[in-house]
This record gives structure tokens, sequence and C-alpha cells, in this order.
């Protein structure tokens, strides 16, 4: 049995990348998954993207939910369509083609029962809704994850040298 997307978006260049990486944070978001996989979530979608386009030239990127599981994948926009090289500013991002394409696959967020079967309908339309965001807002979130992630791993270098100084044995005098 084959399962619908319940979104699919355009891929003819580098813009609808970003457009697509935002829509699917906004997608993880309202999917209820937290802000950690909502960022894991925006950036595979954008390496999908990329190599779809890559790959195909022009393609779609389809949003799916199959076995309490979030699938996102890239498909040529014409099934009859032969893969093909194009937009030579892509090439090189992936360093071996003949790869098969990223599928990202990512559990569903526990939820309590209300909240168990949610309507993907209104899903498409809210990501729908926020499509007046610009891409300057997209940026600005990847900088204020980055900025995050720089911190936690300074937290976390700075908890670890703690560590090996205490494991130290004490000089001699």
């Amino acid at each position: 049995m084959t399962i619908t997307p319940f979104l699919a978006l355009k891929l003819r260049g580098k813009k609808d990348a970003i457009l697509a990486r935002q829509r699917a944070r906004r997608v993880a978001s309202l999917l209820c998954f937290d802000p950690h996989e909502q960022a894991c979530i925006a950036a595979g979608v954008f390496i999908i993207a990329c190599q779809a386009l890559t790959r195909f030239g022009k393609a779609q990127l389809c949003f799916q939910i199959e076995d309490r599981q979030l699938h996102v994948f890239a498909e040529p926009m014409e099934a009859k369509t032969a893969p093909k090289q194009a937009n030579a500013r892509l090439q090189g991002l992936f360093p071996d083609d003949r790869q098969p394409l990223v599928r990202l696959v990512k559990p569903m967020p526990p939820r309590d029962q209300a909240a168990e079967e949610i309507e993907l309908g209104w899903v498409v339309r809210q990501v729908e809704k926020a499509s007046g965001e610009s891409l300057f807002d997209e940026i600005v979130k990847q900088n204020q994850e980055i900025l995050a992630l720089l911190h936690e791993l300074r937290l976390y270098r700075g908890s670890a040298e703690q560590k090996e100084e205490k494991s130290r044995p004490p000089h001699a005098a």
C-alpha cells in the first residue's frame, strides 16, 4: 500500500531548498517535535533538497507519516523523467551522485491521548499560512541554533576539563 504524502513541495533551485528547510521546521513544530529535533529535521530536509536538485534538477519533496514515523524524501517532478545532472552550482555538494537518495525517517514524538490523531490537513494549512515568513527569518533561527550548540559545547568541554583535573593525581612537591 502506498501512502500519499500530506505535503509536497516543488524544488526548482536553491531558494526552494531554503524554503523547504523553513517549511520542514514548521512541520516538525506542528507535529510536536522538540526544538532539537526540529533543527535536525530542518537540516536533514535541506540535505535531501540539495541532493534532489543535484540529481534531478527539478524535484518534489514529500512529507508523509507512516507507522508513527515522519518520512521525508524527494522524487523527480515527473516520474517518466530520467535522473539527470542539473544545476552546475550545486554539483560537488555530494561526493558520489550514484548513492541512493537520502530519506529522513523520524519516530513521531510521544503525545497525550487527546493529541494522538493530528489532522494533517490542518498541518498543511498552518505550513502554508506561515509561508509569509522571510528566508531571513530562517537564517535567524539557524544562527540561534548554532549559538545554542556552541554554548552547549563550551559547557560540555568545561565540565570535561573539570573532571579531568579532579582525576589527576596531586603533584609531588
